[in-house]
């Protein structure tokens, strides 16, 4: 009997040189791109205001996407049936327009590393987005995770330079995590039918439509925009967006789910230093501290799906 597709590529990348160094090349820039991502945003919501620059993002990933296409070995691209257009314009909503112009909103004044903190919390918001609407049951493990995980966000978006005071942008972040949730909750029901190539596609084009009325505040905004803003805006729709998906894709091939999911715990600690050196936003002792609380919450909760 033939071992599994996955397990042979597994035993490829721990063998042959050159499969090792295109996947610890691959994880790389996806960290990169994606923790670079944070400060991006940052940069370009200065000059954008939250909704153009989400359509920049999302219909330039979309367009980035389609050119890439070609150079994607076996790629498979299928009409979605009419009955499943609800789900996947649901889905396509919460992932693109929702959790753009709110993320967007919130780093306007949150630094690029503790939204990458924040949003970090999107599993646990997928588990309790399962519990109410699956029926599915957490361990106690799991509520325990969760239970640190919000102590950390609490301390994140209330703390600020030894006093408590709400942070009201940090909650456009949180509502970011909120729908990337409920977007994996639905796409989870939609892999059934679909592969992610193809989910992620006609997300991008349906999420990129229904931005379509902020083109001409787009326009407007970018042709008085700086040479940052634009490099900012060609960043993020080509790297983390476009580029960005199609090497995690290929990442989820040669590795297991688990082992890949554990490596996006690297991006806040990324997304803090890239801030520090681009922006110079240095991270505060409390960040850290809250931070570390944050992703030991999500680790734990991710623990159990690991195991």
């Amino acid at each position: 009997m033939s071992q599994p597709a996955s397990v042979v590529e597994n035993d490829l990348a721990r063998v042959d040189p050159l499969a090792r160094l295109k996947l610890v090349s691959a994880v790389v820039i996806v960290l990169l791109s994606w923790a670079g991502s944070y400060v991006a945003i940052g940069i370009a919501v200065q000059e954008l205001s939250p909704a153009s620059f989400a359509l920049a993002r999302v219909g330039g990933g979309a367009l980035a996407l389609i050119a890439m296409m070609p150079f994607v070995p076996g790629a498979q691209l299928r009409l979605p049936r009419r009955r499943d257009l609800p789900l996947i314009a649901a889905m396509a909503m919460m992932a693109f327009p929702i959790y753009q112009i709110a993320i967007s909103t919130g780093q306007q004044v949150v630094s690029p590393g503790v939204s990458s903190v924040l949003i970090a919390t999107l599993p646990i918001f997928a588990t309790l987005i399962a519990v109410f609407t699956l029926k599915e049951r957490p361990s106690a493990r799991e509520w325990v995770g969760i239970a640190i995980a919000f102590l950390g966000v609490a301390l994140l978006v209330t703390v600020r330079e030894g006093r408590f005071a709400l942070e009201p942008a940090a909650l456009f972040v949180l509502l970011a995590a909120i729908s990337g949730a409920g977007f994996m909750v639905v796409q989870r029901q939609l892999t059934r039918r679909y592969n992610s190539l193809e989910l992620t596609l006609w997300g991008l084009w349906m999420g990129a439509i229904a931005l379509l009325p902020f083109a001409p505040s787009l326009l407007a905004e970018m042709r008085g925009a700086s040479s940052a803003t634009w490099l900012s805006v060609i960043y993020v729709a080509v790297l983390p967006t476009a580029l960005g998906y199609l090497l995690w894709a290929y990442v989820l091939k040669m590795l297991t789910a688990a082992k890949a999911t554990s490596l996006l715990y690297i991006v806040p600690p990324i997304a803090f230093t890239l801030a520090w050196l681009i922006t110079g936003q240095a991270p505060g002792g409390m960040d850290i501290i809250s931070s570390v609380i944050v992703i030991c919450g999500v680790a734990l909760v991710q623990s159990r799906r690991r195991g």
